[in-house]
This record gives structure tokens, C-alpha cells and sequence, in this order.
């Protein structure tokens, strides 16, 4: 079986330097080199020409180029840069009717297996029984806040209970002096120290609550999803995919009666 070739965009940031170091070590896996927004534009050329896949941990501000690099080359990407504005969003999904992206806000099976549980039981919880409240902490030097994650938990939630996320979101409850609203999906942020992610979604009632909690202790965890989403998406043809893809995880079908 002929390795994947393997490109890191981002390598100097903290997840593109554990990327890189445990890429070299995968038998599956040939890496072709890594770059950052400090290298040259010749070497981000070389690299996607060279490789398959290209994971991306940039930044916002790297997207739009590397989406242009990766069409140019007709190389695939798994982008886990956080952040991404509408806009950007977009360009993901014009370019993926071209060549294969896997975009996901977070690359930890373990999280993507809690995207699907709050899928479930916002389903199953009404609003008029039980609020919605996700918290998350995050380490100092992390910039975008919610994270990316805590929006498509609350985004998750929303689908779930077929509302508006935009309408039912509230950021931050500083200096309201309003009450509560039915439906609302209220976020709380921490940031310190090197915590390497925390995520709770609270589905809180009159009598009792239900909490479903995710706590990473490292970063390998991100690490170890983003490279079988590389080698999920070496075998695909154009598209957009996520992680649900690369779980497998489907929506049942509903039975004919």
C-alpha cells in the first residue's frame, strides 16, 4: 500500500507542531514538509504540489490561499483552523464540488461522538422542560472565544430542537437585565493555564439536569483525529465531509410502515 502524502499548513503553530511530529511517525503516512505563514509562497507551493492531503491549522487569515493552492493542485484538505467566518465557510463548500475537503471545529473522535449525543437529547428534551447552557475553557493563549467547538454544540442543539441558533444565542448575559427566554442556548467561556479543551453541554430542568462533558488532557487527541481524517479523505472523491464521516455515523432511516 503506497503511503499518503501528507503536507502541514500551520506547522509553527502548537497543533501544527504536534502534527508534525506525529506524522513522521505514522507507517501510513509520508510527510512531505510543513509550512507557515512566515515561510516563503514558493515553499506553500512545493508542499501542495507534493502531497495528497494537506492539513490545515492555520489561521483564518491563511484559509482563502490554501483553498486556492489546494485547487490549483487538485489536493485535498482537512481543515481544523477554527474561527472561519461566513464567508470563509463558503469557500470551503464552492471548492469542495472540485476536490475533497473535511472541515470539522474540532478533530477529536471523542467530540464529534458529543456532537452527536446533544444531537439526540436536545431532540428528545423539550425547551419548555429544559434550558440549554454550554461552558467551555480553553488554555490562555487561545484567541477565538466561544470556540469553534461551543458554537457547533450550540448549532447541534438548535437543529436538534428545529430553532433558530442565530436567534436563541446568547454570548454574553453582561449587563442584561432580562430574564431567561424559553429557547435560549446561553454560552459561558474560561480561558488559563495550558487546558487543552473542556466542553459542557448542561440540559438543566426544574427537577433535574443532565450534563454531557467532554474533557481533553492533551492535544494528541486533535492529532490522532486529524490524521485518520487524512486517511479517510485520501480515499474520497470530491465533496465536503466531516467527522461524522469518518466515524461513520449516520442518520437512521425511518422504517415504512
Amino acid at each position: 500500500m503506497d503511503k499518503i502524502k501528507v503536507g502541514i499548513a500551520g506547522c509553527l503553530g502548537r497543533m501544527g507542531q504536534e502534527l508534525v511530529k506525529i506524522t513522521t511517525k505514522d507507517k501510513r503516512i509520508k510527510f512531505v514538509g510543513g509550512y507557515d505563514l512566515k515561510n516563503s509562497k514558493t515553499h506553500s507551493n512545493d508542499i501542495f504540489q507534493g502531497a495528497n492531503i494537506i492539513i490545515d491549522f492555520s489561521s483564518p487569515a491563511a484559509i482563502k490561499g490554501n483553498i486556492s493552492l489546494a485547487l490549483s493542485y487538485k489536493t485535498g484538505l482537512v481543515v481544523g483552523t477554527t474561527g472561519l467566518n461566513h464567508k470563509e465557510t463558503i469557500l470551503l463548500k464552492k471548492a469542495s464540488k472540485k476536490i475533497p475537503i473535511l472541515y470539522s471545529s474540532n478533530m477529536s473522535l471523542g467530540v464529534n461522538l458529543l456532537f452527536e449525543l446533544v444531537r439526540q437529547t436536545s431532540l428528545a428534551l423539550k425547551d419548555i422542560d429544559y434550558d440549554i447552557e454550554i461552558s467551555e475553557t480553553h488554555h490562555k493563549h487561545k484567541k477565538d472565544a466561544p470556540s469553534g467547538t461551543a458554537i457547533s454544540l450550540g448549532e447541534i442543539a438548535a437543529e436538534g430542537r428545529k430553532i433558530s441558533f442565530s436567534k436563541n444565542k446568547v454570548l454574553n448575559r453582561t449587563n442584561q437585565h432580562n430574564k431567561r427566554k424559553i429557547g435560549n442556548i446561553g454560552f459561558a467561556v474560561s480561558r488559563g493555564g495550558e487546558i487543552a479543551g473542556e466542553h459542557t453541554v448542561s440540559f438543566i430542568g426544574d427537577n433535574d439536569r443532565i450534563d454531557l462533558v467532554h474533557k481533553a488532557t492533551n492535544r494528541s487527541i486533535f492529532v490522532k483525529g486529524a490524521i485518520e481524517a487524512a486517511v479517510f479523505l485520501s480515499k474520497q472523491k470530491k465533496g465536503l465531509y466531516s467527522m461524522k464521516d469518518v466515524l461513520n455515523i449516520k442518520p437512521k432511516s425511518k422504517k415504512s410502515a
